[in-house]
């Protein structure tokens, strides 16, 4: 590649929005061919971190949930934010049990993706959980209603393929899970 894109300089900004999972930034940049440019940036204070629980008859825990912006009620794999303090895989785990009532004895890092990064500086961190079993009642946070399935891994691509299926951490698992 001859023309490789040059760093934006940014020139000062203000946050527009703040609470306690997201800060929302407009920055006044310069751009390499010298314009000017005001750049809305949603900064987050935690990254996320999601977990492919598999059983041991191969099936994959997923999670249906109602959610608001997109109005639909979505499939998911359990996960959220990490805490401070806390690795990606202490918070994949928590999150599993949480949500779930579930606990694995094996985990392996899966891969790491940017979130949106043409709007947001958040890391997901997907991880597999391997001989999944329920352990206790699921700790959820007040706006959690959710509902599990154990379903198959082809049945995830094929709900992916007819569009049933849109949420981007799964479409990221199955891309790592394509990728090994």
């Amino acid at each position: 590649m001859s023309d490789t894109p040059h760093p934006w300089r940014r020139l000062h900004g203000h946050t527009a929005f703040a609470n306690r999972w997201i800060q929302v930034d407009v920055d006044t940049l310069a751009l390499p061919d010298g314009r000017v440019y005001d750049y809305t940036v949603i900064r987050r204070q935690q990254h996320g971190a999601a977990v492919l629980a598999f059983n041991d008859q191969g099936q994959v825990l997923l999670e249906r949930e109602y959610r608001y912006p997109v109005d639909e009620v979505i499939w998911q794999m359990p996960g959220g934010l990490i805490d401070p303090g806390e690795t990606p895989l202490q918070a994949a785990q928590r999150e599993l049990a949480e949500e779930t009532g579930h606990v694995a004895p094996t985990w392996r890092h899966l891969g790491t993706f940017w979130d949106n990064p043409a709007f947001e500086d958040m890391l997901v961190h997907i991880f597999v959980a391997e001989q999944t079993r329920p352990d206790g009642r699921p700790r959820r946070d007040a706006a959690e209603f959710i509902q599990h399935a154990w379903v198959d891994l082809a049945w995830i691509r094929a709900q992916v393929r007819c569009g049933e299926i849109k949420e981007r951490v799964i479409i990221a698992a199955l891309g790592f899970l394509s990728a090994q």
